[in-house]
């Protein structure tokens, strides 16, 4: 078998790539492609195994998705459940997994009702069992294009079902096996850390101890992201590697011998991999190192390629989803690439060759997922790589390891070295900001196409030939201009698309719009939604609170290629209409700053001016009768005109016409508002009506109606929300004069997609549904 593993692992990629997408004609081209190679080849026996293993995972998928089944139903449902994992507390906020009698797994939410009952549930462990009473809910589908699928995440793991607790009570003590006893080390062990540990290197002790990330800082967190480096923060091959070999060799050191040392590693590993969260990283260097262990302790010759494809079967094998998984992609393209280019790596003598191949082969490998999934790439990473991998992995890793084993010993002598090295980390931290904030230093180019990604592979397998077959750097030039020319293809193309876009962003309640004109001539926000806050107690705060800025505006605009807007419209000082405004200046570049007269009304509104001032935008301040133009492009005022005491009246109300429709954007317009419009503007009509205040009674009224005479209303309004939006007599005003309807609380994004004077509406996707 030596030499046809990793043929194997193609079949089975194809195969399930296959099944995952309904057996989509790309996929299985590309699959008669692969077994016409081998034949014309003439590799019959590798034809016959990749064939079989292709039809095996076919079963396999199949089976799998045969047993993912929930026999529960939506619901009132009381249950005894069991945690089976360790519950997470975030502010009001208790999170975590239970298992029913049933053995199925159900994550639940739970609002804390007081310190004291706050204090309670941080004392229960994994393996508790405790009555739950709450409701049973789907999981939704994502209401953005390109958004993350948390429903076809939770499937994946085998859960059907979201369980929104109302109460939690009779708790007790369950029995204990081997899994909870060792998950309750891991939460004593984060515990610990949390407790002798200051903020300022909590997180990433944790994270580099037991793969946990909760509770490293949100910026340092994201800069990490953005220059590519954040795998640092991950137990990956390296990490497992580095601390197999301190203990081996530390066991050798005490006098025991190599073949007991590989024994005692081949027992702690599965035990550390459970107590680090077993994400995929974590499984798949695992179960490498333990297969690498047991081939020496037998004694026989098996290749490094063959170890990492069996392992990479294996657990397709058990769960054939892991394929798409990103942390597992990843994990195994990059050590695929690595072990394919170690010809490559070896013919240089010096370490910083070395490092800078390596560092290179690595950066290059993740380049296609990196972009598939994440949209953008550090132009820094590289570097950054070259200068933290040796930190961490000769340095912070061991120091973090070392500092934890004193102080758990003895605090006295430990929290001097403690202290010692959060100093040291508060300076990588340091390093770690500053290099985020260098401008251009991330290449953005969107979501690429199918066939750009497959163009990225192919240039980047071309490269490494040519290097390999070769070993001559100037013969890299021809496949490094195409990787090149991939890259500048997929970054033109939105300068070349002649369709244009207006997007009813799903904020909730509130209210944000983006447009997108033709050639990526213009873009433009409207309002950026925002979340009502109520005052609450510092037991209540969390520590990670949500943003939609950079959950969901942010990673839109980026999966669309889009990382600065010629203006940002503010209509009024509301925290639904702008309460992301300031999240979203710090990762967004912003032209020109778009207010009405009479804007600055509190202390938020006046917040926002002075950010924008400091960086520079262009403010400028309208009112009814201007015209705001882009080249040769206009959004016309039509409010407000007198100002009022009222923030909702004196929105700022535009129109404008786009896809050959007339658009008007109310704001949160109410009646006295809308008089005032129809005054100012007798012959005012627009196709479409962005309805005011989220379909409030307030606003909407019937004369707005019949003097605009719209055909399609759209209404913003958060799903079930506390406001009862739209109200029913709005909706009864539409649909007697037969005015069709989109709201993103039952369709999710509302989208008209257009090219010249005809364009198309559609939504993303409805919860479920398809309109």
């Amino acid at each position: 078998m030596k030499g046809k593993l990793q043929f194997l692992v193609i079949s089975a990629c194809f195969s399930l790539m296959m099944c995952r997408f309904h057996f989509h004609p790309f996929f299985i081209f590309t699959t008669i492609i692969f077994l016409i190679f081998l034949l014309i080849k003439k590799k019959h026996l590798l034809f016959f195994l990749s064939f079989s293993t292709i039809i095996f995972f076919i079963f396999v998928y199949s089976l799998t998705e045969q047993l993912n089944k929930s026999t529960l139903k939506e619901g009132l449902y009381t249950v005894n459940g069991i945690y089976s994992s360790i519950p997470i507390i975030d502010g009001n906020q208790f999170r975590g997994y239970i298992e029913t009698s049933d053995g199925e797994k159900l994550p639940i939410y739970y609002t804390i009702n007081s310190l004291e009952e706050k204090q309670a549930l941080n004392k229960i462990n994994p393996g508790t069992i405790c009555r739950f009473t709450g409701e049973l809910e789907m999981p939704k589908s994502p209401t953005m294009p390109n958004a993350f699928d948390y429903k076809q995440y939770l499937y994946d793991q085998h859960i059907h079902w979201q369980y929104e607790i109302d109460e939690i009570e009779q708790c007790k003590v369950g029995k204990k096996d081997w899994l909870f006893f060792l998950l309750e080390i891991r939460k004593n062990g984060l515990s610990f850390i949390e407790k002798h540990f200051p903020n300022t290197s909590v997180g990433i002790v944790q994270a580099l101890i037991f793969g946990e990330r909760k509770l490293i800082d949100k910026d340092l967190d994201t800069a990490y992201q953005e220059l590519g480096i954040v795998h640092l923060l991950a137990i990956s091959g390296s990490h497992i590697g580095l601390l197999a070999s301190g203990i081996y060799y530390i066991l050798i050191y005490c006098g025991i011998t190599h073949e007991r040392a590989r024994i005692i590693l081949v027992v702690m590993l599965p035990i550390y991999m459970i107590l680090t969260g077993a994400t995929p990283s974590v499984v798949r260097a695992s179960f490498m190192m333990v297969l690498y262990l047991l081939i020496k302790i037998f004694k026989k010759n098996v290749s490094s390629i063959d170890v990492i494809s069996f392992t990479f079967l294996v657990l397709l094998f058990i769960n054939p989803y892991y394929l798409f998984q990103v942390g597992f992609q990843l994990s195994y393209v990059v050590s695929f690439g690595l072990l394919f280019s170690i010809g490559i790596v070896e013919q240089y003598s010096s370490w910083l060759t070395k490092l800078i191949v390596v560092s290179t082969v690595a950066q290059l490998c993740a380049m296609p997922l990196l972009l598939f999934h994440f949209y953008e790439i550090s132009l820094i990473s590289l570097p950054m790589n070259m200068i933290f991998v040796p930190l961490y992995s000769f340095i912070i890793l061991p120091f973090s390891i070392l500092a934890t084993l004193v102080v758990a010993i003895s605090s006295s002598i430990g929290q001097p070295i403690v202290n010692l090295f959060s100093e040291m980390l508060q300076l990588t931290h340091q390093i770690v900001l500053f290099a985020s904030s260098i401008p251009y230093t991330t290449f953005t180019t969107g979501k690429p196409a199918l066939l750009v990604t497959m163009g990225l592979i192919c240039s980047t397998f071309y490269l490494f030939f040519q290097f390999e077959r070769y070993h001559s750097i100037y013969l890299l030039i021809r496949p490094a201009v195409f990787i090149i020319f991939v890259l500048f293809i997929q970054a033109v193309l939105p300068y070349l698309n002649p369709y244009g876009k207006v997007i009813i962003i799903d904020v909730g309640q509130g209210d944000s719009i983006f447009i997108q004109r033709p050639f990526n001539k213009g873009s433009y926000l409207i309002d950026t939604g925002g979340r009502i806050s109520f005052p609450k107690e510092d037991w209540e705060e969390s520590s990670n609170p949500y943003s939609l800025a950079e959950k969901v505006t942010v990673p839109y605009l980026k999966s669309i290629g889009i990382t600065k807007l010629d203006a940002l419209f503010l209509t009024h000082g509301d925290m639904d209409h702008i309460g992301e405004a300031l999240p979203l200046m710090k990762e967004v570049k912003i032209k020109e700053l778009i207010i009405p007269e009479g804007f600055v009304r509190g202390k938020l509104e006046d917040t926002i001016i002075q950010e924008a001032k400091k960086k520079m935008m262009k403010i400028k301040a309208v009112q009814a009768g201007e015209r705001v133009t882009f080249q040769g492009f206009s959004f016309y005022v039509v409010s407000p005109s007198i100002l009022t005491e009222s923030k909702n009246d004196d929105s700022l109300v535009l129109w404008a016409e786009l896809g050959g429709l007339k658009w008007l954007f109310t704001g949160d317009a109410e009646i006295e508002g809308e008089k005032k419009m129809i005054e100012m503007y007798p012959t005012l009509k627009a196709d479409i009506l962005k309805v005011g205040h989220h379909g409030s009674k307030g606003s909407t009224s019937d004369l707005l109606l019949d003097h605009i005479n719209p055909s399609i209303a759209l209404v913003s309004a958060g799903d079930n929300n506390r406001y009862q939006h739209p109200h029913t007599e709005v909706l009864e005003k539409l649909s007697l004069r037969k005015i069709d309807l989109f709201r993103t609380d039952l369709h999710g994004a509302i989208l008209y997609h257009f090219k010249g004077n005809r364009g198309t509406f559609s939504t993303h996707p409805p919860y479920d549904e398809v309109y």
